[in-house]
């Protein structure tokens, strides 16, 4: 006696006889023999997200981080037979190999090297994810977190450095009206018929007044 099953394209079935493997099937459609077992693999990509993990930098500063990974089964064999649960295991992998990417930066360089830290991750755990049926694509670091007292520390700074620059500006443009004045000052001393000019010019305009002084 036999049933017949049909495997979708994104994925794939173990079938097992008597507790051992006997094959792989594609997708299509099958027929297995009643007495034999089967167990089906999603083989699309998957993301897998660590967050809120609090994780000392090499400055001693605790900080929490959120990182996502994205993995797919490449094995189904090793997926199915070699752990009882292959996508916890690459969860504490991918802690450890965070952690250890961490504890390399000090705390102030993290939020600059997110893809550095995502590509070491990726890297750590490869090995493992070999070994489990897996192929990590991409870890990503979404969120770098510090704690209260620090993340108030950085906003003062902030706020300072932009009251700096404000008060820059403000000295340049005083600076420039200043030497503006002087430029004007020292050329109508030295050509006295330009102040005659601008007088008769503002006179010219529309509701003017011009006060003349008498000669004594």
């Amino acid at each position: 006696m036999v049933n017949r099953i049909v495997v979708h394209e994104w994925e794939r079935v173990l079938r097992f006889r008597n507790g051992v493997v006997v094959d792989e099937l594609s997708a299509g459609r099958h027929r297995v023999a009643r007495r034999d077992e089967t167990h089906r693999v999603d083989l699309r990509p998957r993301w897998i997200t660590i967050a809120g993990q609090e994780i000392p930098t090499s400055d001693g500063i605790m900080v929490r981080l959120g990182v996502a990974i994205r993995w797919a089964v490449t094995d189904v064999r090793r997926f199915v037979t070699v752990a009882e649960k292959p996508a916890e295991a690459l969860h504490l992998a991918v802690q450890f190999a965070l952690r250890t990417a961490v504890l390399a930066r000090a705390h102030d360089a993290l939020d600059q090297q997110r893809a550095e830290v995502g590509a070491e991750v990726t890297t750590a755990v490869a090995g493992t994810a070999t070994e489990l049926g897996l192929s990590v694509a991409e870890a990503v670091v979404r969120d770098v977190l510090l704690p209260a007292e620090l993340r108030r520390v950085v906003v003062g700074e902030l706020v300072a450095r932009r009251e700096g620059r404000i008060a820059l500006e403000r000295a340049r443009a005083e600076t420039a009206a200043l030497r503006s004045l002087l430029n004007a000052a020292e050329l109508a001393e030295r050509h006295p018929a330009l102040l005659q000019l601008r007088t008769l010019q503002a006179a010219s305009q529309p509701g003017a007044t011009v006060v003349l002084e008498r000669p004594h």
